[in-house]
Order: structure tokens, then sequence, then C-alpha cells
């Protein structure tokens, strides 16, 4: 039986990849890269929709199925060839699409508050997916440039700096989620700020934002000295960090409902 958990991970993993991918429109990188990037976020996206679809448990007429269309149809323009105002308006629509869907697979008890609480819900689940997106893809971009020795140094910052950014809106956002819905967490058969739930939030902020926060720090380091070896190096541990902080993330969620 395929869990709408998963859903929402996959649409939140796609989601991630498209708005990282925002952030390289230009660098010389050859087709293969943003071929390999734009299925990286179809993909989980396909699985995400698809898998409840063959199971029955999601009909074709959801509005999730209809959004999740809308990253999945400029697939060919955005992954391929094109460059230019085609493929912007391309992956435009496609992270509109994706980012429709993720907000669409919250669970209810996320979408049942007030306004500041349902923003804060929104925006930890959409901040989730663009950190593992970002670092995932600053990551394979970081290897790039074996291939392209002479690629310019600021791509790979400005991909660095944007999952910084992401990684503190992350922790804003898991924060506020945390501030919004403090009496259901209380009441939570496991309370979120018992021993229990405390070794788990703690262990989703550390691993899977700060220690990936200051290791982006040392990202940025390394590329000022032109080193991108290293830098690609550390981008290697924070996607393993972010990865395990994602993993935690999902099984809080499916303790308290609520995407942390």
């Amino acid at each position: 039986m395929w869990n709408a958990l998963g859903t929402q991970f996959c649409l939140e993993l796609g989601f991630g990849v498209l708005l990282a991918l925002a952030f390289v429109p230009k660098a010389p990188v050859g087709t293969l890269f943003y071929r390999v990037m734009g299925t990286t976020a179809l993909l989980p996206i396909l699985i995400g929709v698809g898998a409840p679809l063959a199971a029955g448990e999601l009909a074709w007429s959801a509005p999730v199925v209809w959004a999740a269309a809308l990253s999945v149809l400029p697939y060919p323009l955005y992954s391929g060839p094109v460059r230019g105002r085609r493929w912007a308006v391309a992956l435009a629509v496609a992270l509109l699409g994706s980012a429709v869907a993720v907000l669409l697979a919250l669970p209810e008890v996320a979408l049942g508050s007030g306004p500041l609480a349902r923003l804060s819900a929104a925006g930890s689940a959409l901040s989730t997916g663009a950190v593992a997106g970002s670092v995932g893809l600053a990551m394979v971009l970081g290897h790039w440039y074996l291939t392209v020795p002479n690629l310019a140094v600021r791509h790979l910052r400005r991909l660095n700096r944007m999952s910084m950014g992401c990684m503190i809106l992350s922790l804003v956002f898991v924060g506020a989620t945390c501030l919004a819905f403090r009496a259901a967490l209380e009441r939570a058969e496991t309370p979120l700020l018992g021993p229990t739930g405390l070794f788990y939030l703690g262990t989703r902020a550390a691993v899977g934002l700060f220690l990936p926060l200051l290791f982006a720090a040392m990202t940025e380091s390394s590329l000022r000295f032109g080193n991108t070896r290293s830098a690609t190096g550390i981008l290697y541990a924070s996607t393993v960090l972010v990865l395990i902080g994602t993993a935690v993330s999902v099984s809080l969620q499916d303790s308290y409902g609520l995407p942390l």
C-alpha cells in the first residue's frame, strides 16, 4: 500500500530540484547536465503520483494529479537543449505545478488552522524539498568541474548560497510550525517537547540543517579560492546529512501529522 507521505516526499524532492535548476540558467555545462537533473526532478514526481494512481488510491481527477502534470508536460523543454526564454517559461510552469502539488499533498491537519499556521506548514514542506534539491544539485554541479575545468566558479557559488538561504528558511519555518501547532503537539501521545520528541526534532535540526549550513559555509570558503574539488567533497557529505535530516522529517510527520 502506498503511503500519502511518500507522495508528499517525492513531490517535495521534485520541487527542490526544479527550484535549484532555476539558479543555473546560463551555466555552460552542456545538454547532458540539464537532461540528468531534469530527469532527476521528473522521476520522483512521476513516482509520487503514479504509485497511488496504479494502486487505485488516487483518482485521475484529483487536483494533485493535474498540478503534477504541469511539471511533467514541459519536461522536454526544461531538460533539453532549449535555452533562453522558452526554457525559463517551461521551468517556471513546472516549478509552479510542483509547488502547488506539494501544497495539495499536505495533510488536512496542517491546513485546518489559521492562515499563519497554514503558511508555516506550507513553507516547512517546500523549504524541506528546496534544501534537499539544492544541495544535491550543487553536489552534481561540483562534479561537472571535472569534465568542464574552465567552468566559472560563480555558478557553483550561486547555487551554494541559494542552498544556504533555503536551510535558514527551513529552520525558520520548522520553528514557526512548532509554535503555530504547539497545542496539538503537546497533546500528542508522544509530546514533541518530551524527551523522545526533542531527540528526533534535535536530530532533524542539527543533522539535517545546522551541520549542512556549516558545511555550506565551508564550501563557500573553498570556492573563494577556486577549490572546486574540496567544495564538491564537502557538498557530498552535506548531501548525506540532508538526506538523513529529510528522513527524520518524514518520520516526524508520520508521528505528528505536520511537516517539520
